[in-house]
């Protein structure tokens, strides 16, 4: 076999670098970067206009001491939660039934299935609005046509109700996503193991529960930890549905730092509700990953 000289392989590498400074420098400025200034900010007072002046740990302070912000915290949890729940569920469905479809079917029911994360969360978020209004949505009066009318809901206006229907609609808008990465850790497995399977008689079920889940597990875990990072930073769909109604029983941690940033112009605060919220994520996805 040929060596190639370590000069060349020098240059290689070199210019495999050069390559990739233009992404380098793209996630510094976009990532990296907004983070420490993040950070930075949440120890200071500054309402955009005037100069910043050093608070220290005031702004913490007066998070945990709001309790509008600490219930904040607690949709937020719930969202990410009941969300990814439910997108997982259905996204482990769904690919169950396309895999075991035909190659025609499997495609066109895929992209069905798909077809939702390809739309904007603000415009299922508001599509969402009517179908779960209370008068005219879809959903109350399916009720009333099966002869359930006991169980007609104000959905988006019961305080009790407003973040886990939130959270359902944004689990069905994100539940394509999850379908697509577990499809594609099951088309991975080998067929002889389903042949193998079929030959001592297990049926479908039996295969899914002996064969399918043992071995998409890395997977799915990887698909909980990637739709709680997305969801507990979930803005659109919550602004679009209720906009943190009613009252303040839908205001998440995100909706509630732009309204103390943008709206009172305390900026530090808002900071330091931001830094809270990315120590909770980290703390939950790293739980998560003991899974």
């Amino acid at each position: 076999r040929k060596v190639r000289p370590k000069s060349y392989v020098r240059r290689l590498s070199i210019l495999g670098i050069l390559y990739l400074l233009p992404a380098l420098l793209f996630i510094i400025l976009s990532m990296i970067v907004p983070v420490f200034w993040n950070i930075g900010l949440s120890f200071m007072n500054w309402n955009g206009f005037s100069a910043m002046t050093w608070a220290g740990l005031s702004n913490f302070a007066k998070a945990f001491g709001d309790h509008v912000t600490m219930k904040g915290f607690l949709y937020s949890i719930q969202v990410a939660f009941a969300s990814s729940a439910i997108a997982i569920a259905l996204g482990m469905l769904f690919a169950f039934a396309v895999y075991k479809m035909g190659t025609k079917e499997g495609a066109f029911y895929r992209f069905v299935f798909f077809g939702p994360v390809m739309m904007p969360f603000v415009v299922i978020g508001l599509l969402f609005t009517f179908i779960l209004a209370y008068d005219v949505g879809l959903v109350n009066n399916v009720l009333d046509l099966v002869g359930l009318p006991s169980l007609r809901r104000g959905w988006l206006a019961e305080p009790s109700l407003v973040v886990w229907s939130i959270g359902a609609v944004s689990g069905w808008g994100s539940a394509g996503f999850a379908m697509i990465l577990i499809y594609a850790a099951i088309v991975t497995i080998p067929a002889s193991m389903f042949e193998a399977a079929r030959l001592e008689g297990l049926g479908y079920f039996r295969q899914i529960k002996d064969i399918i889940l043992p071995l998409i597990m890395p997977t799915v875990r990887l698909v909980i930890i990637l739709m709680l990072i997305v969801k507990f930073k979930s803005y659109d769909i919550v602004f679009s549905m209720t906009k943190g109604g009613p009252g303040d029983s839908s205001t998440t941690a995100p909706i509630r730092l732009l309204q103390v940033a943008f709206q009172y112009n305390e900026f530090g605060y808002g900071a330091a509700i931001g830094v809270l919220l990315m120590i909770l994520v980290v703390i939950v996805i790293a739980a998560a990953q003991l899974l």
